[in-house]
């Protein structure tokens, strides 16, 4: 990894996003992992708080998180319905009744805010725009913010107009600092130039090797473990007034194995042991 020390405090939170911990693993086995590795933050799929509710119950889903000290930040909703703005027409009246739902289950456990995406091969941004406003509403009316991942090299120029034409107060940016590198920006000069208080949530990966276009692309990394200039990244953020939770990112492949809390310390570490440490509260504070 390269990029100059930060200079200013430490102002993040260390959050983990679940597919760094496996995709499809039980909440009841992702929250004590996350506990014992130090993430106090979680990012989680919609359909895992659904899968334990259903077991578990409310209460069983509480206690889990209050037992191993951890909140969840964001909840995502997935890359087609509800979460993905660029459904065909056909799917968007499904999209905002599943969208309601996920409200109301983020509003049940205290999380303050849910994903929206905006998948690579997008290239409408009125569409989005249009789509991001009425979700965003949606999501306000619950007391909930809303932040959009944006994947289209098409459309990551265009990003703050499209929150400007959404009109949405509770929106803002997913900065996904590994897919800004992948397609083909400088994630520090792109976050740099964003507007104060445009990012509500960021992923953090990083990649072996700077991406070409000439060249696959290549697979995530640990935080630190790669060439990304993470350090100028987390600096642009600050400098942006964003200052809350960075979830790794880094989707780990089955069979996961019995190994999670020691990835998940991995993990942890990549953002509060190395290099990357001065960005992050002491301890992972809340």
């Amino acid at each position: 990894m390269t990029g100059e020390p930060a200079r200013m405090g430490a102002v993040f939170t260390a959050a983990v996003d679940q597919a760094t911990a496996g995709y499809r693993l039980p909440l009841a086995e992702l929250v004590p992992a996350a506990g014992r590795a130090g993430f106090p933050v979680l990012e989680v799929p919609a359909f895992a708080l659904t899968d334990h509710r259903r077991a578990w119950g409310q209460h069983g889903l509480v206690r889990l998180l209050d037992r191993h000290q951890v909140r969840i930040g964001q909840l995502s909703c997935g890359t087609g319905v509800p979460a993905d703005l660029t459904v065909p027409a056909a799917q968007w009246p499904q999209a905002t009744a599943r969208w309601q739902e996920a409200c109301r289950l983020a509003a049940s456990v205290g999380c303050p805010r849910l994903s929206l995406f905006v998948p690579r091969s997008a290239a409408d941004a009125e569409q989005v725009s249009v789509r991001l406003r009425q979700l965003a509403s949606i999501a306000a009316d619950h007391a909930l913010e809303v932040s959009v991942e944006i994947h289209a090299p098409a459309l990551l120029p265009q990003a703050v107009q499209i929150l400007r034409h959404a009109a949405a107060p509770t929106a803002g940016l997913l900065v996904d600092v590994a897919a800004l590198a992948l397609a083909g920006l400088n994630p520090a000069s792109y976050i740099a130039a964003l507007p104060p208080g445009a990012v509500r949530w960021a992923h953090l990966a990083d990649l072996p090797q700077l991406p070409a276009a000439s060249v696959e692309q290549p697979r995530r990394v640990l935080p630190g473990a790669g060439q990304l200039p993470l350090a100028r990244a987390l600096t642009a953020l600050r400098g942006n007034g964003f200052s809350g939770p960075v979830a790794v990112e880094v989707p780990r492949g089955e069979p996961y194995g019995h190994g999670t809390v020691a990835h998940l310390t991995r993990a942890a570490r990549s953002l509060t042991g190395g290099p990357l440490a001065a960005f992050f509260t002491p301890g992972g504070a809340r």
